[in-house]
C-alpha cells in the first residue's frame, strides 16, 4: 500500500499535513492523544467555539518538573490565589476548555482566563486543591504553565485609553465644526461657543494621542534614528499650530482641529492593530528562562543555584535536569542526551572520569553527581541562555525614505509660502499654503493601510501556524537571499522516530501495557518516542512500576513472574534485526527501528528555496557522515553544508557571510549564538524557553512549510505596500497642487483625508483576498 501523499487539515488543530498510513487524520501524535482525550471527556464543544488551534506536537508527552509549583504554594492561607503564564491558549475554545478542568477539582473556586496575554489567575480551597495535578492535566490536554514573567501591560493595552479619549474627542470635534461646514454664520449665537469647543477637543487629542507620536518621534531623533513618527508628528505640530493662530486671528477658514482631531485617532488605531498581533504572537509562549533549575549540593542535598556554582564545586544533577556548567563524571556512568547543546540526536553513555558539556541532559533515571571545573558566569550556556535587550535593527531603506519624504514636504511648502507671499504680499495666505501642504501629504492613509497590511499577513499565517513576534521582521525579510538550516530537530522532527511502527501495533495488549510501563518514566529518546506512540494508540497504563536501568544497555522490569527487557540487542542476548529489543524471559516480542525523520515536506520546500534564488545552508553539530547524508537526501551540495560545528563556529559562520540577507532557522541552544548573528531568526521549537525568545517568528506543525509562506506572504505584503505608495504619491501630488493654488480649505481636506484612507485600505483588502 503507497502512503497518502495530498494534504489534509487535522482534525484537533485543522494544521495542514500530509497523512500517513498511520496516522491519516491527525499532524501529530499529540493532536490525536489530545483529541481522544477531549472526545473522552465530553468536550467536544471546544471544536464548536475554537478559533484557531495550535499543532499540540510532543508536549502532552513530555516529562515536566513542577516543583516550582508546588514551592509557589507552599505556607498559603485558607484560600490560594495564583497567577500564571500560559503556553498554548489561542483562542475562547481553550478558555472554555480550561475553566471546565479547573473546576471539575476539589477545591477549586474560581480561574480567570486571559487568552490575549496567556495567562491563568486561579482561587482554590487551601489542602483541597492539587494545583501539580491540575498543571500535569493542563499538559495533558496541550497546555503548559509557568511563573508570571509576561508584561502585565503590554503597549497595545496602554494605547486603548488613548484610543477612546481620541475617538471622544475626534467625534465631538467633528460634531462641533460640522455646522459651519454646513453654512453656520458667525452671526449664529452658538457659533463662537462651537468654535471654541472645537478648539478645546483638538487641543486634548493633539494632547492625548499626539504626544504619543511627538515624544517616540523625539527618542529616535536623540537616537539619531529616523522614525515613520517622525512625518506623523511633523503633520500634527503643522495643522495644530497654524490652525491655533488662525483661531486666534480670526480667520476660521484656516482651522484644522477637526482634522487634527480624526488624524490623531486614526493613527493611533493604526498603531494598536500593529502591535496587537506581535503582542498576541509573543503571549502564546512562556517567558525565557535566564537559567537552568538549580542543581542540588552533595554534600548536603540542599538545592544549589547553579549561579553559585564555583570552580571544584561537587553537585548532583537529578533526572531530566541540565549540567549547567563544564564538568568531569563523578557517577560509576550516565546516561546524557547532547540534542540541545550539540546537535547529536543519539543518547551518550559517559564513564566516570569523562568531562561533560554545559547543556547536556541526564536522560537516566538517577541522579548523576559531578565535579564543576569552572564557575556558571563562565560557561558556555550562560552565555548562549543570555537574551540581550532588544535593539532593532535600524531600517536604512525606511530611513531614507523618510529622510527623502520629509526634505520634499518641506521644500515645497516653503516654496509654496515664498511664492504666495511674494505675490500676494499677505501673511495669511502664505502662511495657509505652507500649512496646508504639511496636513495634506500627512501619511495618513499609509499610517493606517500598512500596518493593516502586516496585520492581514500576519493573520493569515497564524492559520498556517506561523507566528510573527517582531513587527520589523517583514522590512527585513526583503533582503533575504541565504536560509540556514541547523539540522537535528529543524530539517528533522524534534524527537527521534519509530521506523516500524507496524511492529508495535502487532503486539498484543498486555505486551503492549508492559512496554509502557518500562518507558513511561523513562527520559531516553527511545523510550520517550515509544511512550509517545503507545499513548497516542490509547494503550492504557495499567500499573506503575520503576524499572532497573542498566546503563548503556538498557532496562528492565518483572512483573507477572515474568522478566522483561527493552534495551541493545547483545544485552537481550536477541538475534532480531533492531536498534532496539522487547524481550520477555529472554524470548524476542519486538524489534524497534529507530532513526531520525526528515520533516515531511523537506525535500519539496528545500528544492522550492533554491528555485526561488535563495542559496541554502546546514550548520550542524552532528556528525559528518550524517550531515552529508542529510544534504544529499535534500538535494543541498555538500560545500553547502558543514558539521561538526560548536555553538561559537555557528555563530563566527553567519557573522562572517551574513550581508544582512540570512534567515537562521534552528531549535537548540547550540543556535543560539547564530540567531543572534543572523539578520532574521526563526524556530519550529517552542517548549524550551530560550530561542522562542529570541527569534523573530516561530512556526508549529511537521512540516517546513511556514519558512516559506512567511518569505511569500512578505513578498504579497510588500508588493501591497508598493500600491498603496503609488496611491499616496499620486494623492499627494492632486492635494498638495490643490494647495500650492490655494484652493486647500479645512472641508476639503476633511473630505480628502478620509477618502484616501478608505482607498488605501480598500487597495489593501482586494490585494488580500
Amino acid at each position: 500500500m503507497q502512503a497518502v501523499t495530498e494534504r489534509a487539515l487535522c482534525i484537533h488543530c485543522g494544521t495542514p499535513f500530509k497523512p500517513s498510513i498511520h496516522r491519516p487524520d491527525f499532524c501529530c501524535a499529540g493532536c490525536q492523544f489530545v483529541h481522544d482525550l477531549i472526545a473522552k471527556n465530553g468536550f467536544g464543544q471546544f471544536y464548536d467555539l475554537r478559533e484557531e488551534a495550535q499543532p499540540v506536537k510532543s508536549l502532552v508527552f513530555q516529562k515536566r518538573d513542577y516543583t516550582w509549583l508546588e514551592e509557589a504554594v507552599r505556607g498559603t492561607g485558607e484560600v490560594t490565589t495564583l497567577t500564571l503564564d500560559a503556553q498554548g491558549l489561542s483562542c475562547i475554545g481553550c478558555a472554555w476548555l480550561i475553566e471546565k478542568l479547573f473546576m471539575r477539582h476539589p477545591g477549586a473556586l474560581s480561574i480567570r482566563v486571559d487568552s490575549s496575554l496567556g495567562r491563568l489567575e486561579l482561587h482554590w480551597k487551601s489542602g483541597v486543591f492539587k494545583p501539580v495535578v491540575f498543571a500535569r492535566e493542563l499538559q495533558s490536554f496541550g497546555y503548559a504553565v509557568g511563573l508570571p514573567g509576561k508584561t502585565a501591560s503590554p503597549a497595545s493595552r496602554t494605547l486603548i485609553p488613548r484610543i477612546g479619549l481620541c475617538a471622544a474627542f475626534a467625534l465631538n470635534a467633528m460634531l462641533f465644526t460640522l455646522p459651519g461646514y454646513l453654512g453656520m454664520g458667525a452671526e449664529f449665537q452658538f457659533a463662537l461657543l462651537f468654535q471654541r469647543l472645537t478648539l478645546i477637543f483638538g487641543t486634548l487629542s493633539f494632547v492625548v494621542g499626539g504626544s504619543y507620536f511627538c515624544m517616540r518621534s523625539w527618542q529616535s531623533l536623540r537616537r539619531r534614528v529616523l522614525h515613520i513618527d517622525l512625518p506623523i508628528s511633523m503633520g500634527l505640530i503643522a495643522a495644530y499650530s497654524g490652525s491655533l493662530y488662525a483661531w486666534i486671528c480670526g480667520a476660521k477658514g484656516f482651522v484644522y482641529f477637526d482634522f487634527v482631531a480624526t488624524f490623531t485617532l486614526l493613527m493611533l488605531v493604526g498603531r494598536w492593530l500593529q502591535q496587537k498581533m506581535i503582542e498576541r504572537n509573543r503571549n502564546q509562549l512562556l517567558s525565557a528562562q535566564s537559567e537552568p533549575p538549580p542543581v542540588r549540593d552533595a554534600a548536603t542535598g540542599e538545592k544549589l543555584p547553579v549561579a553559585d556554582i564555583r570552580t571544584d564545586a561537587v553537585y548532583l544533577v537529578d533526572p531530566g535536569y541540565i549540567v549547567p556548567v563544564s564538568s568531569r563524571l563523578c557517577s560509576m556512568a550516565a546516561t546524557l542526551g547532547l540534542e540541545w547543546i550539540s546537535g547529536e540526536s543519539d543518547a551518550c553513555i559517559a564513564r566516570r572520569g569523562r568531562m561533560i558539556p554545559a547543556g547536556a541532559v541526564n536522560c537516566g533515571q538517577a541522579s548523576i553527581e559531578l565535579h564543576a571545573l569552572e564557575p556558571w558566569n563562565d560557561s558556555l550556556l550562560a552565555k548562549l541562555l543570555r537574551i540581550a535587550p532588544g535593539t532593532a535593527p535600524r531600517d536604512l531603506q525606511l530611513e531614507r525614505f523618510i529622510r527623502g519624504y520629509i526634505v520634499t514636504v518641506l521644500f515645497i511648502a516653503v516654496t509654496g509660502f515664498a511664492g504666495w507671499w511674494i505675490w500676494n504680499g499677505a501673511l495669511l495666505p502664505a502662511l495657509q499654503v505652507f500649512i496646508s501642504v504639511l496636513v495634506v501629504s500627512c501619511p495618513c492613509a499609509s499610517g493606517v493601510a500598512l500596518p493593516l497590511a502586516s496585520d492581514l499577513a500576519a493573520s493569515r499565517l497564524r492559520k498556517l501556524g506561523v507566528f510573527i513576534r517582531n513587527s520589523e521582521l517583514w522590512a527585513r525579510l526583503e533582503s533575504v537571499r541565504t536560509v540556514i538550516f541547523d539540522k537535528t530537530g529543524t530539517l528533522t522532527l524534534e524527537t527521534i522516530s519509530l521506523r516500524n511502527p507496524e511492529v508495535l501495533h502487532d503486539l498484543q495488549e498486555d505486551e503492549r501495557a508492559v512496554l509502557l510501563s518500562i518507558v513511561h518514566e523513562s527520559l531516553h529518546p527511545v523510550s520517550g518516542c515509544l511512550r509517545e506512540q503507545l499513548l497516542a494508540d490509547r494503550v492504557p497504563l495499567l500499573f506503575s512500576a520503576l524499572p532497573n536501568e542498566v546503563i548503556g544497555f538498557g532496562l528492565e522490569l518483572q512483573h507477572a513472574g515474568s522478566l522483561w527487557r527493552l534495551g541493545r540487542p547483545e544485552w537481550t542476548n536477541s538475534a532480531g534485526e533492531g536498534d532496539c529489543i522487547f524481550t520477555r524471559d529472554r524470548k524476542t516480542i519486538a524489534a524497534f527501528r529507530f532513526g531520525e525523520e526528515v520533516r515531511s515536506d523537506a525535500i519539496e520546500e528545500i528544492a522550492a528555496l533554491q528555485e526561488s534564488g535563495c542559496c541554502v545552508v546546514i550548520l550542524s553539530g552532528d556528525r559528518r557522515e550524517k550531515v552529508e547524508a542529510m544534504a544529499d537526501r535534500l538535494r543541498i551540495p555538500r560545500k553547502q553544508c558543514h558539521a561538526q560545528m560548536s555553538p561559537q563556529e555557528k555563530g563566527e559562520w553567519v557573522q562572517q557571510f551574513d550581508a544582512h540577507d540570512t534567515l537562521y532557522i534552528g531549535d537548540g541552544a547550540n543556535d543560539s549564538l547564530a540567531f543572534d548573528a543572523a539578520w532574521c531568526s526563526g524556530t519550529p521549537a517552542v517548549d524550551r524557553g530560550l530561542l522562542e525568545q529570541k527569534a523573530d517568528f516561530y512556526f508549529l506543525g511537521r512540516g517546513l512549510g511556514g519558512v516559506r509562506a512567511l518569505l511569500r506572504a512578505a513578498g504579497n505584503r510588500r508588493r501591497t505596500v508598493r500600491a498603496v505608495i503609488v496611491f499616496a504619491i499620486a494623492y499627494n501630488v492632486v492635494a498638495v497642487t490643490l494647495c500650492l493654488m490655494g484652493k486647500m480649505n479645512p472641508l476639503l481636506a476633511a473630505i480628502l483625508m478620509p477618502a484616501s484612507s478608505l482607498i488605501s485600505l480598500g487597495i489593501v483588502f482586494l490585494r488580500a483576498r
